[in-house]
């Protein structure tokens, strides 16, 4: 296991004061637990934040603030039970673990079966391990949500492997087939789509196995449910929408110049397709709120967690254009413009000097997902999430999508993922 000592030596490691573990502390959902753990519920309620992550993470990377009580761990292989079980154990003071958050994630680019699978197996190694290396666990959060394949994503781009890339743990993959109950604004008391749809959803799993694991115990758990997730990665993620659209507009701005026109490049009915964003700071929050609050947010309790009100491209698209010297046209322009992959992957041959001009990290535009891009902004359809059930629980902040898009552009020029 490869260690990265706090930022500065760790102080306060005192019995009885709150520790936090995140399992995916590089990941989008991770890194943005991680900070709002130092913050939140107030600056001095956990003295102790340890990260897991698979793949290496550094403070310099990460761009953590300089905090005593931050902890970054690499090396922890969930899909191997002896491996991250000892790795797990030589985490100096696990056994004074209180809240645990996951957001860990594993299988990309597979089927719908080894999705499931290899995500359960993830789940199932990271539970057995902390109740045993744990014994003061108090609470588990798990983050599930989303990532499915529009059905104009299908047919722009006929799937390279039976992966959708935008699962939502309400089914909205399968809009529009028989059984499937779709009435916008999504509520967590929706029930769960029937079979044979319901095996393909591991969100579902992996809710059951959390739920079985906490039967009779002292720890208790909740799930949370983002949209689209909107932020900063200190490692490259093929399914950051905010990264993507950065990108995009940035090279665009690039080679067709100030001012110029960025036409929508999909339909009517995209333009207008009401939909809720997840800013990645507000749902770090969120997990937090949720994991201090057991009397009313555990019991494996639901909660979407989106930024305020649905919106459409029609009112985000100009906005975010602005925000890079650009016009942003509604999809009646003319002439139809191609679709963000096909843009980005044309200009390929361009993408080094771009990066070499502005003094850029190597790697990104590599490891963006142009195709999870079109299909985003693709879907035909209403899919807004309510936020009723975290307002009724004291989780009422509200955001503007724009702000959160507006803040994750503002992180990745420090990181110099844009100019």
């Amino acid at each position: 296991m490869e260690a990265h000592a706090p930022v500065v030596p760790s102080k306060s490691k005192e019995d009885g004061a709150l520790t936090a573990l995140v399992f995916g502390a590089s990941g989008i959902t991770g890194h943005a637990i991680l900070q709002a753990l130092l913050t939140h519920p107030s600056p001095t309620t956990f003295s102790r934040v340890v990260g897991l992550t698979n793949r290496p993470l550094s403070a310099a990377i990460a761009q953590l603030p300089a905090d005593p009580r931050i902890e970054l761990y690499s090396g922890i292989d969930l899909l191997s039970r002896e491996s991250s079980l000892l790795q797990l154990q030589h985490v100096p003071g696990v056994d004074l673990v209180t809240h645990v958050f996951y957001a860990a994630y594993g299988g990309h680019g597979s089927s719908f079966e080894d999705l499931k699978n290899v995500n359960s197996e993830m789940l199932t190694n990271a539970v057995g391990g902390v109740e045993i290396c744990c014994p003061k666990l108090q609470f588990i959060t798990l983050n599930t949500g989303g990532k499915v394949r529009s059905p104009l994503g299908a047919l722009l781009h006929p799937p390279r492997s039976p992966l959708t890339w935008f699962v939502q743990a309400y089914g909205v993959e399968f809009y529009g087939q028989n059984g499937i109950v779709y009435e916008p604004p999504l509520l967590e008391s929706t029930p769960r789509i029937p079979s044979p749809h319901a095996e393909k959803v591991f969100y579902y799993a992996q809710h059951d196995i959390l739920r079985v694991a906490s039967e009779g115990k002292p720890w208790t758990f909740c799930e949370i449910r983002p949209d689209v997730i909107v932020g900063f990665v200190p490692n490259n993620n093929a399914m950051n929408m905010a990264q993507s659209l950065a990108l995009y507009f940035s090279l665009y701005h690039e080679l067709e110049g100030e001012g110029s026109e960025v036409v929508f490049p999909y339909g009517a009915e995209s333009w207008e397709a009401l939909h809720t964003d997840s800013s990645s700071d507000l749902l770090g929050r969120m997990h937090v709120h949720c994991a201090t609050n057991p009397q009313t947010c555990g019991n494996g309790s639901i909660f979407n967690c989106v930024d305020g009100p649905p919106f459409a491209w029609s009112s985000l698209w100009p906005r975010l254009t602005a925000y890079f010297g650009l016009k942003g046209m509604g999809p009646n322009a003319s002439p139809k413009p191609q679709a963000i992959e096909g843009y980005m992957l044309e200009h390929r041959a361009r993408w080094p000097d771009f990066v070499r001009k502005h003094g850029l990290r190597e790697g990104a535009l590599e490891a963006t997902g142009w195709k999870f891009a079109d299909d985003v902004c693709g879907i035909t359809f209403r899919r807004d999430m309510s936020s009723e059930a975290r307002n009724s629980v004291g989780f009422t902040e509200i955001r503007d999508i724009a702000e959160g898009y507006e803040r994750a552009f503002q992180e990745m020029r420090k990181a110099r993922i844009i100019p």
